[in-house]
């Protein structure tokens, strides 16, 4: 893959266009070819009892990096749905968390995709593994 399909300032325009992706505040911070990075910052409302940040929360990240890091590959394709994902919680962040996605084989019709979620120093939060079914 020589250059991402869509840019970064495209890749931005769909995720503020959605309204899930603004009441969660997730900024997409970098686009390439195959791959995304989707930032959440932290706020009291998505903690936990123990100040952790909520398991939905790396999942929501995560989802939306793998969403447009597909769309890098395929051009804006806004229905592109996940159909399956799993996520192995490793460390409670107390930070932003920024989920970096790559597609690890795009079929005709589903897309595969790993995951993974990092604190504001860089320790590894989540790791996910995700299915997407593309629109036809």
């Amino acid at each position: 893959m020589a250059e991402s399909a869509v840019t970064l300032e495209q890749a931005r325009a769909v995720v503020d266009g959605e309204a899930f992706c603004r009441w969660w505040g997730l900024e997409v911070v970098a686009v390439g070819p195959g791959r995304c990075a989707v930032r959440l910052p932290l706020r009291a409302e998505l903690l936990r009892p123990g100040g952790v940040l909520h398991g939905s929360g790396y999942e929501a990240a995560a989802d939306v990096a793998a969403w447009i890091a597909v769309m890098t590959v395929v051009g804006v394709e806004p229905m592109a749905v996940t159909i399956e994902m799993k996520t192995s919680f490793l460390r409670g962040a107390t930070t932003e968390v920024t989920s970096t996605a790559e597609v690890l084989r795009l079929g005709r019709r589903v897309a595969f995709l790993d995951a993974r979620t990092v604190d504001a120093d860089g320790v590894l939060c989540a790791h996910s593994t995700l299915s997407y079914s593309r629109a036809r």
